[in-house]
């Protein structure tokens, strides 16, 4: 296998593992205990898209991986005719691996230190 080849394969996992993080939705993140420090933001935090970078998979070895994502939210305050709302974004640390079925996401981590500072 060629130096292309390989890093041609490379790009390729690296697009299948943002395909995968891509996928995600409220439920998927919840589930994997990344929604609620989201949750906690607002009165009725609304989930809008999570963005898995390419130029973030870091293979660790031929199977595991480290990716960032970005997960962007509505931030929604009172309510009725006093409702505000506001769109924000948080960076998400991703760890995952690969097996005979595909990409697995193992882990998420959502930072909302930047919400409180």
């Amino acid at each position: 296998m060629t130096a292309v080849q390989t890093t041609s394969g490379r790009h390729r996992l690296a697009n299948d593992v943002v395909a995968t993080i891509n996928e995600f939705d409220q439920k998927r993140l919840d589930e994997m205990g990344g929604w609620q420090p989201l949750a906690d933001l607002s009165g009725r935090t609304q989930f809008e898209a999570i963005d898995g970078d390419p130029d973030s998979v870091v293979f660790v070895d031929e199977n595991r991986f480290q990716a960032i994502a970005t997960v962007y939210v509505i931030l929604v305050y009172g309510s009725g005719n006093d409702e505000d709302t506001m769109s924000d974004e948080y960076v998400a640390t991703i760890q995952g691996h690969r097996d005979a079925g595909g990409i697995v996401i193992d882990s998420i981590e959502v930072d909302t230190t930047p919400f409180y500072e």
